[in-house]
């Protein structure tokens, strides 16, 4: 691809040559009209001055100069030549007098006709002298303008150069950023042109920032948490191995429910950082959140029978739809209702609810566990975030992730308290699609 600079010497050289072209017609034009004046006063001056010399011959001005060359025919008022040039094209008297232009064996010819002092004068003078007095003239002020153009391209040269070099000064600013070092490009010394190229490189440079310092503190998370229980698996295992036949069974048992839950961190953890890679956004779609919803709860219907806890769909519509990405949704919702039902006491009841608020369509799910204390809440998107006194296990990532797909589709999470216990979530969705 041509690049800018290159781009700028041509378009500006070419402006160049063609605005001189354009100058050296214009010079010509400006010429030739100024020749035609001067012959054609010439032209008059002889008519009138020559009849003055009627006692004597007829003599034209020697001129050594073949550019003023003149042809002169006279008659009396009788009719009577009284001097005809042999090259001058013989028009016949009566004319109309003054200037006209005339073909005579194969020349235009410029032609003046007047009657002086008696006498019916014409002088003539080929059209094609003028022409080359008028070339001539622009000829002469042609080759100095000609000579300009190497001094504007030196000219250009330099002033495109010149004008490169905040671009090339900003380039080598952005090539000196490292992840390690992503301070915003200073705007100061450019030319104000470049200015919303910083401001839009200075807020990407702020965004690179943000995921790296993102990335970083997720790995550093990432790594402490898993810490604790590969350092639990790893005791379980060595009491396993002391274990007596009797206790063994009890031990293998403990060592499996800790696999689960390192399995499970591992599997929050990568849904984390799936949905904060910070990749294109998936494609939005149409998605129906009760047929979502319905489909999330039978997911859930064996965990919720094992502990005992009645779970259900409520909607007062048939069906609701939005442009979203279905994948996201059924992440977030199967976490908010995994979070529920673990939380919430054998014998509770958890309900998904899909319907439409304040011309916003919504998914909540409501329990009637023991809740989340009012100032608790906030900390409760927080990765790795578990209230004090759980003495369920888990990872506190949940409701992170729900919080994440709820941002990428611009929804607004809300946490209140479900009647006199329990917690209740809800997610409002900007768009509703017309069926």
């Amino acid at each position: 691809m041509t690049t800018i600079r290159t781009r700028l010497l041509i378009g500006l050289m070419t402006g160049a040559i063609v605005c001189t072209l354009a100058a050296t017609m214009l010079l010509y034009k400006l010429a030739d009209h100024e020749a035609d004046e001067q012959s054609d006063q010439r032209l008059r001056l002889l008519a009138w001055s020559l009849p003055l010399q009627a006692q004597q011959d007829w003599q034209l001005p020697h001129e050594n100069d073949p550019d003023d060359r003149f042809d002169v025919q006279a008659w009396r008022a009788d009719g009577v030549p009284v001097h005809l040039s042999v090259a001058a094209p013989a028009l016949p008297f009566p004319r109309p007098q003054g200037f006209s232009t005339v073909a005579h064996q194969g020349q235009r010819w410029r032609v003046y006709s007047d009657t002086v002092s008696g006498f019916n004068v014409q002088v003539s003078q080929p059209i094609a002298i003028r022409q080359r007095v008028a070339a001539e003239m622009a000829l002469r002020i042609a080759p100095p303008l000609l000579l300009l153009l190497p001094a504007m391209a030196i000219m250009i040269w330099v002033v495109v150069g010149r004008s490169m070099q905040p671009l090339e000064k900003l380039t080598q600013a952005v090539r000196g950023r490292t992840p390690a070092a992503l301070q915003p490009l200073a705007a100061t010394g450019l030319p104000p042109e470049l200015h919303p190229i910083v401001m839009a490189l200075n807020v990407l440079l702020g965004k690179v920032e943000s995921a790296i310092a993102t990335q970083r503190n997720f790995v550093a998370d990432a790594a402490h948490e898993l810490r604790s229980p590969l350092t639990a698996l790893k005791l379980q295992l060595q009491l396993a191995e002391r274990a007596e036949d009797g206790a063994r069974q009890t031990a293998f048992r403990k060592l499996h429910e800790r696999l689960d839950r390192a399995t499970h961190l591992v599997q929050q953890l990568m849904t984390l950082a799936r949905q904060e890679q910070g990749g294109a956004p998936p494609v939005p779609q149409r998605v129906d959140l009760l047929k979502l919803a319905r489909q999330v709860v039978a997911d859930h219907a064996i965990y919720a029978e094992s502990k005992q806890i009645d779970l259900g769909v409520s909607a007062a519509i048939d069906a609701l739809d939005i442009s979203a990405h279905q994948e996201g949704l059924a992440v977030m919702l199967s976490n908010l209702v995994d979070n529920a039902l673990r939380y919430t006491q054998p014998g509770g009841r958890v309900d998904v609810s899909v319907g439409m608020e304040h011309g916003r369509p919504f998914l909540r799910v409501a329990d009637n566990g023991p809740g989340v204390p009012e100032e608790g809440r906030e900390r409760l998107f927080d990765r790795f975030y578990r209230p004090d006194g759980n003495t369920v296990w888990g990872c506190g990532l949940g409701l992170s992730i729900v919080k994440s797909v709820a941002d990428a589709h611009h929804a607004l999470i809300r946490l209140n308290t479900n009647g006199s216990r329990g917690l209740m979530v809800t997610a409002s969705f900007p768009h509703l699609l017309a069926g």
